[in-house]
């Protein structure tokens, strides 16, 4: 039996949960109900407890605080946390603390109870079958701790949504160090939830992942797919959504002259909000993205086909040629010419 205490300061909202949930169902039983953090430490001190259903907006001690306490006191307990969405830097700390899963509370009388307990059910085994946090400690010992929390800080970040470069860096750097699959699946249900608060897009749940490869090739089409829903997305209100379909702007007319103030108001935006939202969320200014993207789409032209130079500085909007060899060698390291001459030659070896 899991042994289960819920923490919500407001009553009327820890008691409806209690009542609604299927906890018997899923061989779990409500052992003690508490409105604040310190008092689910008092309560802990006295009674095993297995699962913690936190609410992040509690006074005397917040959710994140809670979890923070009880990780180091009691690392055996799971937590699930409530919120709601416009709460999402909170839900990103709880994540990235532990959390098995989040339950909104703005859509708790339409969620699904029945695929909320499988889903912390499944997490919950997984985590015992791979031996909970002590083994996630153990296996960044084992391997490289510091490197690993850099990794993860940059899937967290999100960046890597808009930026393709930041995305097969971030892959690259898994394969690099041999990250275990089930670590690698961790990783990505806790980034499936945050995308999820993100974009206010449903997401799909992950399919049983057999190894690393095959997971990383999964990330790559959820991205794909992420995108697709986003250009369907009339909602033009949501910052991620709208930077997505910045990029794919931008891409579309990657040949064009393209200014920023166009691209801002074809996201329903003014030039100064668009630039400082692109930067917060994007990670880079726009002007900076912008000089990526067509070197990216450039490199490809280099290797793939026999274009002049000066057609490809076209196709990717520079009709300067000196001006696009400039920004080629900023982005790259070397010229256009050397790096077909490089990179041309090795293609042809492999």
């Amino acid at each position: 039996m899991i042994r289960v205490l819920v923490v919500e300061d407001d009553k009327l909202a820890r008691k409806g949960l209690i009542s609604m949930m299927p906890w018997n169902s899923y061989n779990m039983q409500v052992v003690g109900d508490v409105p604040n953090g310190a008092k689910a430490l008092e309560f802990l001190e006295n009674n095993p407890v297995d699962l913690m259903f936190v609410d992040l907006a509690m006074p005397v001690m917040s959710g994140i605080e809670l979890m923070e306490r009880v990780r180091e006191m009691y690392p055996n307990v799971n937590f699930v946390v409530l919120t709601f969405h416009e709460n999402f830097e909170y839900v990103q700390t709880a994540l990235r603390l532990g959390a098995l899963d989040y339950i909104s509370k703005a859509e708790l009388e339409s969620e699904d109870y029945d695929q909320i307990f499988q889903r912390i059910v499944q997490k919950i085994e997984e985590k015992s079958r791979t031996g909970g946090l002590n083994a996630e400690r153990s296996f960044e010992t084992s391997v490289n701790a510091e490197v690993w929390e850099k990794i993860k800080r940059r899937w967290y970040q999100l960046y890597w949504l808009y930026d393709d470069e930041v995305f097969e860096e971030l892959c690259s750097e898994i394969e690099k160090n041999n990250v275990p699959v089930r670590y690698v699946e961790q990783l990505f249900i806790k980034l499936l939830v945050m995308i999820e608060l993100a974009t206010g897009i449903k997401n799909e749940t992950m399919p049983d992942i057999k190894d690393t490869e095959s997971a990383l090739e999964w990330m790559r089409n959820f991205r794909e797919s992420l995108y697709h829903k986003a250009l369907q997305s009339k909602d033009l209100s949501n910052i991620p959504v709208c930077m997505m379909k910045a990029k794919a702007f931008v891409r579309e007319n990657i040949g064009e002259k393209i200014r920023q103030e166009d691209v801002a108001s074809h996201v329903n935006m003014s030039r100064s909000y668009f630039s400082q939202a692109f930067k917060k969320v994007v990670g880079i200014t726009f002007n900076d993205y912008l000089k990526k993207e067509r070197v990216a789409v450039a490199k490809k032209l280099l290797l793939e086909s026999s274009q002049p130079l000066a057609s490809i500085a076209q196709a990717v909007g520079y009709e300067d040629v000196k001006y696009f060899n400039h920004v080629f060698y900023e982005q790259v390291g070397m010229y256009p010419s050397e790096f077909k001459q490089k990179f041309s030659s090795y293609s042809d070896n492999c």
